[in-house]
Parts: structure tokens; C-alpha cells; sequence
């Protein structure tokens, strides 16, 4: 499968208080997180906003229309 044209940047979302914490290039970032695989074929990743609740942290990524495409949750082991 091809990969659409990307817009060039993710910008990096703080998820409390909802500010930009980075912009970075597209060259910077891995390819597997330019783009994420929708039933509707790839969409390029724009924006992610990660916030942390207690021992999570949740991630979230948006394609160029505002549009959810995936999310992860990360989870710190509890301390021994």
C-alpha cells in the first residue's frame, strides 16, 4: 500500500493542559508513526497528545481532519 502525502509535521500535545510541547519534522520521526492504518487505508499521523492519569500514560493520535486514529495506554509497573 502507498503511503498518502504527509503534511510534513506531528505536533506533540501535552493531554492536561493542551499545549504544543513539540512540533518535530516528519524526517525525524519513525516511519511506523507517520502514519496509522485505518479501515479506510493509511492516514498520516498529525497530532498526538499524551496525558498521564496516576501509573498511566494514555496516548492518542489525530489524522489531518481531527479525526481519532489510535490510542495506547502505557502502564509503569508498581514499584518493588
Amino acid at each position: 500500500m502507498s503511503e498518502p502525502k504527509h503534511p510534513g509535521s506531528i505536533q506533540y500535545i501535552d493531554g492536561k493542559t493542551q499545549q504544543v510541547t513539540q512540533t518535530v519534522d516528519i524526517a525525524e520521526v519513525p516511519a511506523n508513526l507517520r502514519f496509522a492504518e485505518t479501515p479506510e487505508g493509511l492516514v498520516p499521523v498529525v497530532k498526538v497528545v499524551a496525558l498521564q492519569e496516576g501509573n498511566q500514560r494514555i496516548i492518542r493520535e489525530y489524522g489531518p481532519e481531527g479525526q481519532f486514529l489510535r490510542s495506547t495506554v502505557q502502564v509503569r509497573p508498581p514499584s518493588r
